[in-house]
C-alpha cells in the first residue's frame, strides 16, 4: 500500500534558484550534472519573494504542466543590469532549492524556459527597488526531484 502520511514539517517557498544555459546542463533520473559551471547564475533574491507553481494542462500534444517561477532581485545596480541584459532573449534551466532543503529542476535541456524582467524603483525611499523575474514555460513533465547538483 502507498501513503501519503502527514509530514513532521512543511515549509513553503524557496530559498535559492540558480539559472542554467540549456547547453551547459544534462539531467537523468534524479541527478543533474554540468558540462560547465561557468555559466550558472546563481539568483541573489529577497526572502520569501520566490515562488513556483506548477499548473496541469490539457496541450495539443496531450497533458502538459504550465511552470512559472518567480522572485525579486533586490537593488537595481550596473552589474545587475549587465546580468539580466545577458539573460534577455535566452532560454534557461532553473534549479530550486525549497525551504524543506530538497532540489528540483524545472524546464529542460529540450524545453528549457523563457525569462521576462521588470523593473521598479518604487515612489518613495522605503519602497522596494529591484528588478522581478520570471521564468515561465509550457512542460511535457512536472519539474523533478533531483539530489544536490552542487556536492563534490
Amino acid at each position: 500500500m502507498k501513503q501519503l502520511n502527514k509530514p513532521s514539517d512543511n515549509l513553503g517557498g524557496l530559498l535559492s534558484i540558480w539559472a542554467i544555459p540549456p547547453d551547459d546542463i544534462t539531467i537523468s533520473f534524479n541527478t543533474a550534472n554540468f558540462r560547465t559551471t561557468a555559466n550558472i547564475i546563481e539568483m541573489y533574491c529577497s526572502p520569501e519573494s520566490i515562488s513556483f507553481t506548477e499548473k496541469e494542462s490539457q496541450e495539443n500534444y496531450g497533458l502538459g504542466y504550465k511552470n512559472e517561477l518567480n522572485a525579486f532581485i533586490p537593488k537595481d545596480s550596473p552589474k545587475t543590469q549587465a546580468i539580466i541584459n545577458d539573460m534577455i532573449g535566452r532560454k534557461w534551466v532553473i534549479i530550486m532549492l525549497d525551504q524543506n532543503e530538497y532540489y528540483k529542476v524545472a524546464g529542460t535541456p529540450e524545453i528549457p524556459l523563457r525569462v521576462s524582467f521588470d523593473l521598479d524603483s518604487g515612489a518613495d525611499t522605503p519602497d522596494r527597488n529591484g528588478h522581478t523575474v520570471s521564468f515561465y514555460g509550457n512542460q511535457i513533465s512536472k519539474a523533478r526531484f533531483i539530489a544536490d547538483p552542487f556536492s563534490e
